[in-house]
């Protein structure tokens, strides 16, 4: 039971620091994402460089959500939360850009991914912000 609780200890040091290089990993890789499309340089051959970083995100995410509910009945940390909305936010932005490369011209491609990579880069400034408020980074 002892080495279960260290483990688990191990786990939650480390929380913030992962959470921190997924959370660049997915907002840089959204922005070139979005400079690929708008020069007419992103292909489908392309995009798992893009559904990568969301599949180990998401498994990441659903590992501390587990981890947290092993933990305790709480809720997970707020921080968990606004990470796993800006996971949904990148995988809405990936679809958004999948369309708009098949879809339009590359110019109007890269005006239509002005919201969706903004709700990525908002989405990745309240992870920062929910884990600075827990004392995470």
């Amino acid at each position: 039971m002892c080495a279960l609780v260290l483990l688990a200890g191990c786990f939650w040091r480390s929380y913030g620091p992962q959470v921190v290089t997924h959370t660049e990993v997915l907002v840089g890789i959204a922005r070139k994402g979005a400079d690929l499309v708008g020069g007419g340089r992103l292909t489908a051959e392309s995009m798992p460089e893009l559904t990568y970083p969301l599949e180990r995100a998401a498994a990441f995410a659903a590992k501390a959500k587990a981890k947290a509910k092993a933990r305790s009945d709480a809720a997970p940390p707020a921080s968990l939360v606004a990470f796993e909305m800006l996971i949904a936010r990148y995988r809405e932005f990936v679809d958004a850009l999948d369309r708009a490369r098949r879809d339009h011209e590359p110019r109007d491609a890269r005006d239509r991914l002005g919201a969706p990579l903004a709700a990525v880069e908002a989405a990745g400034e309240r992870v920062r912000e929910a884990l600075r408020s827990e004392g995470r980074l």
